[in-house]
């Protein structure tokens, strides 16, 4: 074991490299989201698109997905360029955003939603999945889930990761979760 503390990001991309499978496995998933959709490049053969969404629920939860973000694009800049678009929990509850943001997310190749563990889903934000999943039109995405759950039960974390991991099943998208107890990003 190494004696000296470790920053957070450096604990946080072990535990993501532990929990998604490491570089290849994220490799892989654009990989296959590419081969699924052919149409992510323009008639110039530029290097496919790889769009991503990341839902968060505060800036602390969006730091962390942003880190997760950059950390992704960092292996695979050279396989393809990426498309980002950010949206917090407070703008899905807006109706004309929230529709905006279902719309984006249903057509990304990977959503990356994070959020802390403190309590389940609001009525709000699960009223938002089941429109985003309602969208969805083939399998082809990969959802992401990051929590944070330090300070929090088991219960409510358990919670969250069943109910999306019933959403991706009825889908058929990949469905893909992280928890982290480490420090807080806040």
């Amino acid at each position: 074991m190494n004696p000296r503390p470790i920053s957070w990001g450096r604990v946080l991309e072990i535990e993501i490299r532990r929990s998604l499978g490491g570089a290849a496995r994220i490799r892989n998933i654009v990989k296959h989201s590419l081969a699924i959709n052919p149409n992510q490049t323009d008639e110039m053969g530029d290097r496919p698109t790889f769009y991503v969404v990341i839902i968060y629920e505060d800036s602390g939860a969006g730091r962390r997905a942003k880190h997760f973000y950059d950390r992704i694009i960092k292996r695979l800049e050279d396989e393809c360029d990426f498309s980002l678009e950010l949206w917090s929990f407070q703008a899905l509850a807006l109706p004309g955003i929230g529709n905006a943001a279902a719309r984006a997310a249903a057509q990304a190749d990977f959503v990356i939603l994070s959020m802390h563990g403190k309590s389940e889903l609001s009525v709000e934000t699960r009223d938002w999945i089941v429109s985003w999943s309602g969208l969805i039109a083939n399998g082809k995405l990969a959802l992401v889930a990051l929590l944070d759950s330090r300070g929090t039960g088991r219960v409510s974390v358990a919670s969250t990761l069943g109910y999306l991991r019933k959403v991706a099943e009825q889908k058929n998208i990949s469905f893909y979760a992280h928890t982290s107890s480490g420090p807080s990003t806040n």
